[in-house]
């Protein structure tokens, strides 16, 4: 278990770089291959019942909708698109932008760049919310015997 310890403190230390620069794909991307990594090695560590690797994954994709759209993203099949697009800022949201976002959005139309995640079925995400999200996922799998 030191050895998901390890991968979990990197992944946090990657996820933190990741939101630290919103706009950075490389960095987005490896915090996603670091979460997708974590479901394997939680697999290997005997975290979850049964024997097969990829029925685990599929367990865990439907189980926790977050970590499948990260595990899709990782991939790499067509199952989501990874964009970084212009996103319309309404002005009584104003007040959450930080200071940058803030001075963008007033040069370009009420809008800031935010990296997108559309899904096969045109929903679209916001990619570090959905990587928030499928970090917490990670945690629920990891503590304690719940068979998904």
């Amino acid at each position: 278990m030191a050895e998901l310890a390890d991968h979990r403190a990197y992944l946090a230390a990657e996820l933190a770089a990741a939101q630290a620069a919103p706009l950075s794909r490389r960095k987005a991307l490896l915090a996603a291959m670091l979460i997708d990594a974590y479901v394997d090695r939680l697999f290997a560590a005997g975290a979850r019942g049964g024997d097969d690797v990829l029925e685990h994954r599929s367990r865990v994709a439907v189980s926790f909708p977050a970590l499948g759209s990260i595990m899709a993203l990782c991939g790499q099949k067509g199952d989501v698109t990874l964009l970084t697009e212009a996103v319309a800022v309404p002005v009584d949201r104003y007040g959450e932008l930080d200071v940058a976002d803030f001075m963008v959005s007033l040069y370009n139309g009420h809008s800031v760049q935010r990296m997108i995640v559309i899904t096969k079925d045109g929903e679209r995400k916001d990619l570090h919310s959905l990587l928030a999200a499928a970090a917490a996922s990670l945690d629920t799998i990891a503590v304690g015997p719940l068979l998904i």
